[in-house]
């Protein structure tokens, strides 16, 4: 895991991939592109499909080109809180007709046409309501981004307390701030704990939560499959999950909301820095 933009490393999988692996499933996690590039090289090299997760990634762009169209699939998440919503459900890109096919197929029974089950399916269907909110929220989409993006700036440009380190932002990524999460880092002179700065923001009205609070591999589900830390060796995840925080950041936020929780971090901090490193410049 990269420790700046909390995405997979592709150092850290050319250490696990071995002739088990047939795929690579990785995340635009908070809205932040992976290093596409170096993981499509390393499927290339391995013969491995790419999948790419993309739901908190809608309108995301690597180099210039929109994601969810790099690997053999991408998969959108259409819940509520995304950056564009159907109310719930999802989507599935793919340029490959036979995995078009069979995800048709499992969306709605396994049936090929009507009342002849081709494979053992699913009720997935999306409904027409569902799909109609859809269309018209993907054309609001671009605007829902920019207002993500200008809060996010907002916030990069006006928080100034040490050891709050600030969303990063990789070169050739377009970031589209599904979380605008931050670390508290008390050794680098954040003067309260991560649940301290918590509390002080719910007392002052503004929400914040933990995006991910429990790390995959200690999920319950995991730990009783054998996983440990040790044999997992995720120390990146494991740390960030004891600092990491979301912070508002979305199209609602009106330009005073943005001052007072500006104001209102800044007032705990009494040392201040640059601009906290979070941009390749």
């Amino acid at each position: 895991m990269d420790e700046r933009t909390f995405n997979i490393n592709p150092n850290d999988v050319l250490e696990k991939v071995s002739d088990k692996t047939k795929a690579i499933i990785a995340v635009h996690l908070f809205g932040h592109p992976f290093d596409v590039y170096a993981i499509q090289e390393i499927c290339e090299d391995n013969n491995l499909y790419l999948i790419e997760d993309c739901a908190q990634a809608h309108g995301a762009e690597y180099e210039g080109t929109k994601v969810g169209g790099f690997g053999i699939a991408g998969c959108f998440s259409f819940y509520a809180t995304k950056n564009m919503t159907t109310g719930e459900g999802g989507m599935i890109t793919t340029n490959s007709d036979e995995i078009a096919k069979v995800c048709r197929l499992l969306r709605s029974h396994g049936e090929g046409q009507k009342y002849q089950h081709q494979m053992l399916g699913y009720n997935h269907r999306m409904t027409d309501i569902q799909a109609a909110i859809g269309v018209v929220q993907l054309k609001k989409l671009d605007d829902f981004n920019e207002a993500r993006i200008n809060n996010a700036e907002y916030f990069d440009e006006h928080l100034k307390v040490s050891g709050l380190t600030l969303p990063y932002k990789k070169k050739g990524a377009k970031h589209v701030y599904h979380q605008y999460a931050v670390t508290i880092e008390e050794e680098k002179g954040f003067p309260m704990s991560r649940d301290d700065f918590m509390g002080y923001l719910k007392d002052k009205g503004i929400g914040c939560a933990i995006h991910y609070p429990l790390p995959i591999h200690k999920q319950p589900l995991y730990q009783r499959m054998g996983y440990t830390e040790e044999n997992t060796k995720c120390p990146v995840a494991t740390a960030l999950s004891g600092k990491i925080l979301s912070l508002p950041v979305h199209p609602e936020l009106a330009e005073e909301d943005l001052i007072y929780i500006t104001e209102t971090i800044n007032k705990i901090g009494n040392k201040y820095g640059g601009n906290n490193n979070n941009t390749d410049l």
